[in-house]
Formats: structure tokens, C-alpha cells, sequence
């Protein structure tokens, strides 16, 4: 005679669900004679058999889909998730890339920076394909790489077309208060003898000063300067001794807005503003979309708002003297709570 299910049917949903506690239950449940039925001592011992079966069989599958889930942890844990921020090997880059890195550090992922520096355009592709998380870049510098022939010099100009050029799956963060743009640097002096107020002004200086540069200039700065009417263009090391024969007079200075801003007395010099060309170089951090929470890119938002031009100089100049660059951004981050 078939056995009367629906006097089991909770018992053993309960046996499947909790069995230790619910076997005994079910088996005093199995041990009753449905009513009207013909007593046969042996259904309790075959349903107790079958139940062991079923708890055998659930036990086995609850084992294997536990191992699983441990094997995939232990697999997923294997996989290297840091995120890489690389960097140009130029003292600028190599600090601004260790004040990313800290910032992001901070936020509580595993982020590490490479040793080797690569070129600003195999740096945009390691982006562009996955294989770098983050780099500093300057928007002017960023966009030339875009754009054959950009012609936009602006701030919001030039970072508005980075955002329209970039390739997909990469983007860039908030500027910071940093620029790298290039300048005329002039004697106090001779810009007050000539009432020289910016750039447009430069063809007031006498023709034919000698334009003092610690590296190559662009071609498209040259033509932005080549209103000053100056002459040869003669290299010296460093931006200090390009301050100083600057200050000395019968010259023009031609730098960027760090290196400047890097020498500690810069008495009796002033730079040229100007509201065109040469091209802006605002300092954002160029980074790989998605790979980045909202907590990171609000710490990255904090160091925008926070790291000046001067800010940077300075740390470029330890790092330049030796320092570590790791060292002084984490400096930089503790006092700045960026």
C-alpha cells in the first residue's frame, strides 16, 4: 500500500533543511501507521534507509559546493588586482606619480609604481590597453599626442579636447592647480623700462636678446615667442642658472612655469603672462576607466584641489637633490590630509 506522503511532507523538508536536528523527528513520524492500514514491521526500517540515503546524497553536494567556492577564492586571491601608476622617469613625473600614488594608497587598495619609466605616448597606450592603471600627464603634452595640429591653448580649451580625443576605456582626472606651460622670464627692470605687461608686449624689449633655455623648446613655443624679436637661443644646466643670468640683464629667460617656480629667489625676475599661445599644461592624472571607485577618484579630486604649482616645485627640487620621491609626496599628503 502506498505510504501517505502529506503526514511526511514538513518532517522532511525540515530533515533536508537542518537534518541533525530534524532526523529524529521524521523517524518518529515514519514509525506511525497511517490510519486504516495493515501494520508491516518492516516500511520504518526501508524508510529509515531511504532517509539515510538522501542525507548521505545532500551531504556530498553541500561538501563539493563548499570546496568549489573555497577553490575559486583561493584562484581569485592568485590574480594580481593592484593598480599601477607609471610615470616618464622626469623628476616632475616620477613625484607627481608618487602623489597619486599615496593619495590612492590611502583609500585602502594595493597600489604599486613601476620602476621603469616609459615615454608619455607608450604610457597612454599601456593605459588605453589595460596594462597601467594611472599616470601624470600635462594636458598641453597630452594633447599635441591626441592631435596632430591642435589649436586650442587655453586651459579649458586644451582640456576640453583631451576629453573629446582620449581613447576609450581611458580618462582623465580633475586638473590640478599645477602648470607647466612655457614662459618668457624677464628682468624686472627692463620689463618696467618698457612697460612690457605680457607676452603681447614683448616686442618692446631691444631686438636681438639672447633667449637663455635649460632644454629644447617646441617648435610651436618658439613661434608663440617669437614676437620678443630676441636672438640666439643659448642653453644653460639648470634653472637656477638660468634665474641668475636672467637677473644679471641683457637676456631673456625661456621656461616652464615648474621649473621656474622651483628656484627658491626669483628677486628682481618676473614672467611674462599671457592669454594665448604658448599651450596651456595643466597637470591631471590620465587613468584607465572603471578601474577606479568612488572612493579613489575623490582622492584624487583632493589632490587636485589641492596641489599647487609651487606645491609640486618643491618636491621636484628634493627629488631632484636626492630625495626619494615616495618620501616627499608622503610628506606632502600628511600635511595637505590629501
Amino acid at each position: 500500500m502506498p505510504v501517505e506522503l502529506s503526514v511526511y511532507t514538513a518532517a522532511a523538508i525540515s530533515v533536508i533543511m537542518d537534518p541533525p536536528g530534524q532526523v529524529p523527528v521524521f523517524l518518529s513520524l515514519v514509525g506511525r501507521r497511517p490510519s486504516g492500514s495493515p501494520r508491516r514491521r518492516d516500511r520504518p526500517r526501508r524508510l529509515r534507509l531511504h532517509l539515510m540515503g538522501i542525507q548521505q546524497r545532500i551531504t556530498a553536494a553541500v561538501a563539493a559546493a563548499v570546496i568549489g567556492a573555497v577553490s575559486l577564492t583561493a584562484c581569485g586571491n592568485d590574480e594580481d588586482t593592484a593598480l599601477t601608476v607609471g610615470h616618464d622617469g622626469s623628476a616632475a613625473s616620477r613625484t607627481a606619480a608618487a602623489v597619486y600614488a599615496g593619495a590612492l594608497a590611502r583609500t585602502g587598495i594595493d597600489v604599486r609604481s613601476t620602476a621603469d619609466p616609459a615615454a608619455q605616448p607608450d604610457l597612454l597606450e599601456q593605459v588605453a590597453s589595460g596594462d597601467l592603471g594611472l599616470y601624470p600627464a600635462f594636458t598641453g603634452d597630452l594633447l599635441v599626442q591626441l592631435t596632430p595640429a591642435p589649436k586650442a591653448v587655453t586651459a579649458e580649451d586644451v582640456l576640453a579636447d583631451v576629453n573629446r580625443s582620449l581613447p576609450q576605456n581611458v580618462s582623465v582626472g580633475d586638473p590640478a592647480l599645477v602648470s607647466d606651460r612655457w614662459q618668457i622670464l624677464a628682468p624686472q627692470k627692463a620689463i618696467e623700462g618698457a612697460d612690457v605687461e605680457s607676452l603681447a608686449d614683448c616686442g618692446k624689449f631691444p631686438a636681438g636678446l639672447p633667449l637663455v633655455v635649460t632644454k629644447t623648446p617646441p617648435v610651436s613655443v618658439l613661434d608663440a615667442v617669437a614676437v620678443c624679436h630676441h636672438g640666439p637661443v643659448e642653453t644653460v644646466e639648470t634653472a637656477d642658472e638660468l634665474v641668475t643670468t636672467v637677473r644679471a640683464g641683457g637676456v631673456l629667460g625661456l621656461t616652464t612655469a615648474l621649473d621656474a617656480a622651483s628656484v627658491p629667489d626669483l628677486t628682481d625676475v618676473q614672467t611674462l603672462k599671457s592669454d594665448g599661445a604658448p599651450i596651456a599644461q595643466q597637470l591631471v592624472p590620465v587613468y584607465a576607466s572603471g578601474h577606479l571607485e568612488k572612493p579613489q577618484l575623490k582622492a584624487l579630486s583632493r589632490v587636485a584641489g589641492e596641489l599647487t604649482t609651487a606645491d609640486l616645485a618643491q618636491m621636484v627640487r628634493e627629488v631632484r637633490e636626492g630625495s626619494d620621491p615616495r618620501v616627499v609626496a608622503g610628506q606632502w599628503l600628511s600635511t595637505h590630509g590629501a
